[in-house]
């Protein structure tokens, strides 16, 4: 009698232990797999800027959906020149602009953060809206509420503002 418990106490450790691995396995599956689009749009956008730009090191991915998707990266040449890049995939256009013909995402987030010291930036991201390149921060209350504020690309000049979501 002991061993015919001591054997259904193996199986049940071993079922248990198979479920466990089972669902493991499929919960990477499904984060690996939910991740795939935003990878093939990375590496289209960076087979793009490098056939048609001068750019060849990648620093910096972002994605902006406001209406229309945009996928954009950051880059410098082999002149150490530095470079954003703007994909709109259902237009299929791209815009090529160098940094320092606009505003760089280091100075929205000072800009940003001396106005809004009361908030804390969670993500920043260069787009397009409205047929021009924008930056926009996503950022945080104490109260956990979300804020969106939108730049101009070009001049650092705050678009618009969505505040407290």
């Amino acid at each position: 009698m002991i061993r015919d418990d001591t054997r259904q106490t193996i199986k049940f450790v071993i079922w248990v232990i198979g479920i466990i691995i089972a669902i493991y396995i499929a919960s990477v599956a499904i984060f690996y797999g939910a991740g795939s689009q935003s990878r093939n749009n990375d590496r289209e956008i960076t087979k793009l800027a490098n056939q048609k730009t001068p750019i060849r090191n990648i620093d910096t991915y972002y994605h902006l959906d406001r209406g229309v998707s945009s996928y954009s990266l950051k880059g410098t040449s082999t002149k150490g020149q530095s470079y954003y890049f703007i994909y709109l995939p259902k237009s299929k256009r791209a815009y090529l602009m160098p940094e320092k013909k606009g505003v760089s995402e280091n100075k929205i987030r000072s800009e940003f953060e001396r106005l809004h010291s009361n908030q804390k930036i969670s993500d920043v991201n260069l787009g397009w809206y409205k047929g021009k390149a924008v930056w926009e921060v996503t950022s945080q209350n104490k109260n956990n509420d979300y804020s969106y504020t939108l730049y101009e690309f070009k001049t650092g000049n705050e678009i618009s503002e969505v505040a407290n979501l």
